[in-house]
């Protein structure tokens, strides 16, 4: 994530835009001082000077205020906008696997974390202005009266004394509280995702509700108002000390330490107006307790994402193969819980090979491990034992973009995009000519990146998610029960006539399907069964459909 460091000139622009700045505000000070000195004394006030220097120190704090502050204004939403592609970047580069176990840390990181981190590193510039004003309003302070100094920085010490010592509590409270809202958000993308279910029966998400989301809501609010608290009830301590010492000063402190009221009444001055820069470093507290969470949590986000660094998407990766093998392969889903190994559920050892130009056909019954095998054969999965290789080569990490590159997939919890992202110089005509294929041109026109609607029957949008996958061009199609939501006229038009068809187009195809009056289309079928794959010898009649 970027910081401070990477940006050491707008920084330093902005700093010193703010001392320019402080230097006005005190110039105004000085002067209200110097009148307040001079009625004490009786000296005349000299209208035209003060006025003259009034003007130009309000010009200066004017200036330099409004350009720090447009400065700011853009600076915060360019790093706003970078840190977010950054960590979006970060996420399409990661597996499959581990982006599926970080999904609400994710959400939280883009929606809150970077927010929160973007604020407080911009909040550097106020602490470092309201510090010059603090400076210089003590060096003044010191050539008043160097005792009353002394009692001043006594009481700043304590006030920061408190802050810091309540500090490290709110810190935990915050990062307590953020679990919480991880868990807000897990279950209110649990009543979004399955809205449809809960349309039938409310009670599932009152349940989900009242389970679930409620107690969390609850239990973060009240984190928050405790760390909240915790930082009010500091500042009022701090803001009494002051007053007290107001007080103390005015009764007892002028005549103990021989000062006369002139320098008595400017220190009280200084006193009411230090307390506001004060009061302003010590309230940024709580945004750098927040931040110093939040960047704990974007890092551990990067090292939870496994991320493919070195994968360049600008290569134009494997366009052909010859032949694909897998050996001994194995993978197993992961369990929570050591005692459990032996109840893992996972395919393998297995072998498989695809040569181009296949139309191979996974069977199998449900929960037999057809699509964990096409995961692996994708490399969604990374295999935990096994080799694959392309023509001949060993491939050391099938999750490379130069692997998954050879697999145009569509899956069987397939998600349609709204155009087709990731095609260079889309064929027009070409896309046209599988809409008519598809029988869907009488609904559905294509405008040269996208098609005129996605809204249609669940059976006609996955013929949409096919056709994309066929103008990526990429030599092998994967399909997980493409078939099983056509009506039975297109499914048999897909068999009798796609399928021929991809395999004339030099498509190579690898199709999950338990439509066995069709398997003769295939060149090769295979069955999954508990996790093992074995090869079935197809009958070699013809059937005429």
């Amino acid at each position: 994530m970027k910081s401070i460091k990477d940006y050491p000139g707008k920084y330093t622009y902005f700093i010193v835009l703010s001392i320019f700045t402080a230097a006005g505000n005190m110039g105004v000070i000085y002067m209200v001082n110097q009148i307040i000195n001079n009625y004490f004394s009786g000296t005349p006030v000299v209208q035209f000077k003060y006025l003259l220097y009034f003007t130009l120190c309000l010009l200066l704090f004017f200036t330099c205020r409004w350009l720090v502050s447009l400065g700011i204004v853009r600076f915060t939403q360019k790093l706003l906008r970078e840190t977010r592609l950054e960590v979006l970047r970060m996420v399409i580069r990661s597996t499959f696997e581990s982006l599926g176990r970080n999904k609400e840390r994710i959400f939280m990181s883009l929606t809150r974390d970077v927010d929160i981190v973007v604020n407080a590193s911009i909040n550097v510039v106020d602490i470092v202005t309201n510090a010059v004003v603090i400076l210089i309003c003590l060096i003044y302070m010191a050539t008043l009266s160097w005792k009353l100094l002394l009692c001043m920085l006594g009481l700043i010490a304590f006030t920061l004394l408190i802050y810091f010592l309540s500090e490290k509590r709110a810190r935990q409270l915050f990062k307590a509280a953020f679990v919480f809202n991880e868990q807000f958000v897990k279950y209110l993308n649990e009543i979004l995702g399955g809205f449809k279910e809960i349309t039938m029966e409310r009670k599932k998400g009152f349940e989900i509700l009242d389970s679930h989301i409620d107690g969390s809501v609850r239990q973060a609010s009240g984190l928050y108002q405790k760390a909240q608290v915790n930082f009010l009830t500091n500042r009022i301590i701090g803001q009494m000390a002051f007053y007290i010492f107001i007080g103390l000063l005015l009764l007892f402190l002028g005549d103990l330490f021989n000062i006369s009221r002139g320098v008595t009444v400017n220190f009280i001055f200084l006193i009411l107006y230090i307390w506001s820069p004060i009061e302003t470093v010590v309230l940024l507290i709580p945004n750098f307790s927040q931040a110093g969470v939040s960047v704990k949590r974007l890092a551990e986000l990067e090292s939870r994402i496994m991320v493919d660094k070195a994968a360049d998407i600008r290569s134009p990766g494997r366009a052909v193969f010859a032949k694909l093998e897998l050996n001994d392969i194995s993978y197993k889903y992961a369990s929570a819980k050591k005692e459990q190994e032996d109840a893992e559920f996972g395919i393998g050892p297995l072998d498989f090979i695809l040569e181009k130009g296949d139309v191979v056909f996974i069977s199998g019954g449900n929960g037999s491990g057809k699509t964990t095998f096409m995961n692996v054969l994708t490399g969604i999965f990374k295999n935990a034992e096994g080799q694959i290789s392309v023509d001949g080569e060993r491939i050391p990490d099938p999750q490379s973009y130069d692997y998954q590159s050879l697999f145009a997939p569509v899956f069987q919890d397939f998600h349609l995009f709204d155009q087709c992202y990731g095609i260079e110089n889309i064929d027009v005509e070409k896309a046209n000519e599988y809409l008519r294929l598809f029988g869907i041109d009488n609904k559905v026109t294509f405008d040269g990146n996208r098609f005129s609607s996605i809204n249609l029957s669940a059976g006609q949008r996955k013929r949409l998610a096919l056709i994309c996958s066929m103008l990526e061009k990429k030599p092998v199609l994967v399909l997980d029960e493409f078939a099983a939501d056509q009506d039975p006229d297109f499914k048999r038009r897909f068999y009798t006539q796609i399928i021929p068809y991809l395999k004339m187009q030099e498509f190579t195809l690898v199709a999950i399907t338990h439509d066995d009056n069709y398997y003769q289309y295939a060149d090769k079928l295979y069955k999954m069964d508990s996790g093992r794959l074995n090869e079935v010898m197809l009958e070699t009649q013809t059937q005429t459909i």
